[in-house]
């Protein structure tokens, strides 16, 4: 099951870099190409997750852990990453190379974000993700895609996911609570993808979705700092307290 999770990143590709070839100049990347990229993804998506629980029943062959970390990095980290960068064979140029530069920083960071995963232990990692998981980063790639904005505007989206994939701050694995929220932006891009929804705000959604999260746990976690306690004037401070040790000898 995690192999055919790593197919669909590798089919996805296999199929993008042949409409790019024969078209290079042409329409760049089309909301057809985008259809079929997207489902891949979302079909390695549902694998991901269940591959897990399928192991648990069945057991596992023990190279799991490791075979998940390389096929996420090919369909949530090199897919998405590939249709950023030829989204920009229509424009050439400057505009091309910015685009392909953007894919690469967020192929670098989701290496980077699943590397580290990898070496974290296993009671931390229970305790929550570190950094914005892959799978709403790959779907929030594509949409940034599909909305048809600037070279910019797609570059500066998907460098912003590039920096919450190496995130410092803990994504929490509620699974029940933040499943409407993970699942909720493919669900909706896939049917914008597919004229179920009006596109562009359908793109923008599964945008919000994939990233409101991690700034909701990001501001989360600010709230619930210790305030920094000063000493107010009149305050009794003891020797003890501050552990100055015995005072001068009479």
């Amino acid at each position: 099951m995690t192999i055919a999770h790593g197919l669909c990143g590798y089919v996805a590709v296999a199929l993008l870099a042949g409409r790019v070839l024969t078209h290079p100049r042409g329409e760049g990347v089309t909301i057809a190409d985008l259809r079929i990229v997207a489902a891949l993804v979302a079909a390695g998506s549902v694998l991901d997750l269940c591959d897990g629980p399928v192991a648990r029943r069945f057991g596992s062959s023990g190279m799991g852990e490791r075979l998940d970390a390389i096929c996420d990095t090919v369909t949530f980290g090199l897919a998405p990453a590939v249709v950023v960068a030829a989204s920009g064979a229509v424009y050439g140029g400057l505009r091309y190379g910015a685009l392909i530069a953007a894919g690469g920083i967020f192929f670098v960071a989701m290496i980077l974000r699943l590397v580290r995963s990898w070496l974290t232990p296993t009671d931390e990692l229970s305790h929550g993700f570190q950094g914005m998981p892959s799978a709403p980063a790959s779907s929030a790639a594509l949409a940034a895609v599909g909305l048809g904005a600037s070279p910019l505007i797609t570059g500066l989206i998907t460098v912003l996911l590039a920096l919450l994939l190496v995130g410092d701050f803990h994504y929490p694995r509620q699974r029940l609570g933040l499943m409407p929220l993970m699942a909720g932006g493919p669900v909706v891009g896939l049917l914008g993808l597919w004229g179920a929804l009006p596109l562009k705000p359908a793109m923008v959604t599964t945008i919000l979705l994939a990233i409101a999260p991690a700034l909701v746990v990001t501001a989360a976690g600010w709230l619930r700092r210790d305030p920094l306690s000063i000493p107010t004037s009149g305050a009794e401070v003891t020797g003890s307290t501050i552990g100055l040790g015995p005072g001068p000898s009479s």
